[in-house]
């Protein structure tokens, strides 16, 4: 017994700090940034009154309920995300007499094949950042292989420039510290974050016709560069990221140090505004 309770505890403690970290991004992170994308992808989605839906990126589940209740008594919603502590968090938020009878929850890995089978949904509905993906164009060719022919596909991800303004700042710093395999890497992230039209271009050759495209940008302001690296929406979301371009140990902990004071000494008291540039792209299988 007693030789297994530090593995329990281990357990306990990584489940209390994942519901905590739920907690963080339900209240501070997700309004930001995922919120603003979802709503964008469910204005004006008309479904048919037997339609099946796939909803990659659920979020909190809030936009799952308002397809539900918005949608006929037939529609059957499939809603994943990729952090088990996140579909547990949208199953909750979500009314228990939906759940089972007209939406499903799955935890899906957006690096492999979907575990659907071909031309499965009517509305393929997707809230992702391909940026973040070993293979951005892989899960585009899945989103319109698992749609039915005649099927839409709507996919809300940021674009080129989010982050410009703290990416900036980034690569001068590392210029300045003669950096440069650290200023590389950030370079091909910074160029992962597609420009729109070429996205577009991509959907279309993964299969889609008619794409269009609604882009939109807002800016988060934080009044240091301490606040700004300590907010949740940055701490929980591209830290980690940003943090791999330079490595591990006291030298990345130096110039991020760094990177804060050069932020605090170009913006001062106006204040660090950020950007986020965001693209809504929707098309059809042809039939």
């Amino acid at each position: 017994m007693s030789s297994g309770l530090p593995s329990q505890e281990r357990a306990i403690r990584l489940q209390t700090q994942q519901e905590k970290q739920a907690r963080v991004y339900e209240e501070e992170v997700y309004p930001l940034y995922g919120q603003k994308l979802a709503d964008l992808l469910a204005a004006n989605l008309t479904l048919a009154s037997d339609a099946q839906v796939l909803q990659i990126g659920c979020g909190l589940g809030t936009t799952t309920l308002e397809i539900l209740e918005k949608a006929g008594p037939g529609v059957q919603v499939t809603a994943a995300e990729s952090s088990p502590v996140l579909v547990e968090r949208a199953r909750a938020n979500v009314a228990p007499d939906y759940v089972g009878r007209r939406v499903s929850f799955r935890v899906l890995d957006l690096d492999s094949k979907l575990p659907f089978a071909d031309s499965t949904f009517d509305h393929v509905v997707a809230n992702v950042g391909l940026a973040d993906l070993a293979s951005p164009s892989g899960l585009l060719f899945e989103l319109v292989r698992v749609a039915k022919p005649g099927g839409e596909v709507r996919l809300a991800t940021p674009l080129a420039g989010t982050w410009r303004e703290f990416l900036d700042v980034f690569s001068d710093v590392l210029v300045r510290l003669h950096q440069d395999e650290s200023a590389t890497a950030l370079s091909v992230y910074a160029k992962a974050f597609p420009e729109p039209e070429a996205l577009a271009r991509q959907i279309e050759r993964a299969g889609l016709k008619g794409v269009s495209v609604e882009t939109t940008h807002w800016q988060m302001v934080f009044r240091s560069g301490r606040e700004f690296f300590y907010a949740p929406v940055i701490e929980l979301g591209p830290l980690a990221r940003w943090k791999a371009v330079v490595g591990k140990g006291p030298e990345m902990q130096d110039i991020f140090v760094a990177v804060k004071e050069a932020i605090d000494t170009y913006y001062g008291a106006a204040g660090f505004g950020v950007s986020v540039v965001a693209g809504v792209f929707a098309g059809r299988k042809p039939q």
